[in-house]
């Protein structure tokens, strides 16, 4: 099994994306901003304590922002190093990760990034929640490595109709899972109807969709916090036929418990 580094090195290059800010209405989402970035993932060799040989790998991100539109000067930007990783992190094998809160607390907002590798292209959403539980924005990040995102490809949504019609159909595939309790990865097979990945959100562009509570079971409300925060993607939205999953488990304490992801593939008619 791959090592967190060794999975994060998979996002080694220069990725060029589009940030994307939404926030929840009653009439579907609203788009509240957006901005291009070029975030850089680079090796670096660490230096042993006698200066030789290097003691090891650290990979360096850098992420810089620009405006939509107008000037090319960058916004801002930001270079960290990463040699250790936070405990709400988990990287799998092919590059994915889910990222957040290790515990849902009273009286604090709540956050949570799942993203996925796939070939040269990433499709991330961060998902945040005011501290009374209530969905309060969404930014969706779609980046190709190497070259510009293309806005017809990879940045049209499905509408409603369009994810129902995809979903239909007998899926199959790998459910790769990690839990917090054991440390450690297990596999099971999927077989289902794809229809039980629908949700209650609109589809976001890039063809990604959310799945979760809102409001969330916040510990002042709720004496069971159990909850589930989900983002699903098609990376080929041309065909429908292939689909990622990631779900965010949280136990009836609203601490972190298990991060799975789907690999699945829809049966031929």
């Amino acid at each position: 099994m791959k090592t967190q580094k060794q999975c994060l090195a998979l996002h080694l290059g220069e990725w060029h994306g589009l940030f994307s800010d939404y926030r929840p209405t009653a009439d579907g989402w609203e788009l509240g901003g957006q901005k291009r970035s070029l975030i850089t993932f680079t090796a670096l060799d660490l230096p042993s304590s006698s200066g030789s040989p290097a003691a090891g790998i650290a990979i360096r991100q850098t992420n810089t922002y620009y405006p939509l539109q107008g000037s090319p000067a960058p916004e801002s930007s930001h270079t960290w190093v990463y040699q250790d990783f936070s405990p709400g992190l988990r990287f799998f094998p092919d590059g994915s990760f889910s990222n957040g809160r290790m515990q849902l607390a009273p009286f604090s907002d709540f956050a949570v990034e799942q993203g996925f590798l796939w070939r040269d292209r990433k499709a991330r959403v961060v998902q945040q929640w005011d501290a009374q539980g209530q969905l309060a924005g969404v930014t969706t990040i779609l980046e190709r490595r190497g070259q510009a995102l293309d806005p017809g490809a990879d940045c049209s949504p499905l509408s409603k109709e369009q994810l129902r019609a995809c979903l239909q159909g007998r899926w199959r595939g790998i459910a790769q899972s990690f839990t917090i309790a054991e440390g450690q990865f297990a596999e099971t097979e999927v077989d289902c109807w794809g229809t039980e990945w629908l949700s209650n959100w609109d589809p976001l562009p890039g063809g990604l969709w959310i799945g979760g509570p809102d409001p969330l079971p916040i510990p002042t409300v709720h004496r069971d916090r159990s909850f589930s925060v989900s983002l699903s993607w098609f990376p080929q939205p041309e065909d429908c036929h292939y689909l990622l999953r990631l779900i965010r488990d949280y136990d009836a304490r609203g601490a972190w418990q298990r991060v799975t992801l789907i690999r699945a593939q829809k049966d031929p008619v």
